[in-house]
């Protein structure tokens, strides 16, 4: 369709300089509808997809000695995402990060802080990522998937690959929102939800986070 809209573009020059008009009135045209034509084709070869990914870490204490490799598992997803290609495009990577159950954030905003928004500055995203500690605490994952919904803006291009991964080791039905609500707010948005329990298979599957990715159509 892309290359169809240039020819297009390169035909409808064409016609309009060879209907016996004037150099002027050719000229005029040229200026005018031509090249607002062959602008928005040119525009639409540029038009790239987006992969946007939140991730969202739990910084309790109960993730003592795991926080490392929930860290590690985190940034080698991005690592992957980085080298995705579309049609043999690189499609632009955002990634936005959270932490949550910390007791150093705000009990009234349920213990979550959005740490950086969408950015594509892989620098930035992993300097933050890796610079979480760990402290408290109360972990409400359905309420950290609800923030992520409201607080980032995701789009509506139904072309963009929308991923959420949440990682943490204490049961996904903590909090005063449910889980089930929160995700399927997620897939009203497109976005995929991905869970990575931070401890052994059974005990995740005990503390609902299978399901979490089950209902979310991603991986447990």
């Amino acid at each position: 369709m892309k290359k169809l809209n240039l020819i297009l573009a390169s035909a409808l020059l064409l016609t309009m300089s060879c209907k016996g008009n004037s150099k002027k009135d050719t000229a005029l045209l040229e200026g005018t509808a031509t090249e607002k034509v062959i602008e928005t084709a040119v525009l639409e070869t540029k038009t790239t997809h987006t992969i946007k990914v939140a991730l969202l870490l739990d910084t309790s204490n109960s993730m003592d000695g795991l926080i490392h490799q929930a860290k590690a598992q985190l940034w080698e997803i991005v690592n992957e995402l980085s080298y995705a290609k579309c049609d043999n495009e690189k499609p632009n990577l955002e990634i936005a990060l959270y932490e949550y159950g910390n007791d150093n954030l705000s009990s009234a905003e349920g213990y979550i802080r959005q740490v950086l928004a969408f950015s594509s500055d892989l620098d930035e995203i992993s300097e933050k990522l890796f610079s979480l500690t760990t402290r408290g605490g109360s972990e409400f994952c359905g309420h950290v998937i609800q923030t992520s919904m409201d607080q980032l803006d995701w789009g509506n291009n139904n072309k963009d690959l929308k991923l959420l991964f949440i990682a943490g080791n204490e049961p996904f039905t903590q909090g005063r929102i449910n889980y089930k609500d929160a995700i399927t707010n997620a897939l009203a948005k497109d976005v995929v939800v991905t869970t990575l329990f931070c401890g052994g298979y059974e005990q995740g599957i005990s503390g609902v986070w299978k399901d979490g990715a089950v209902l979310g159509k991603g991986d447990y």
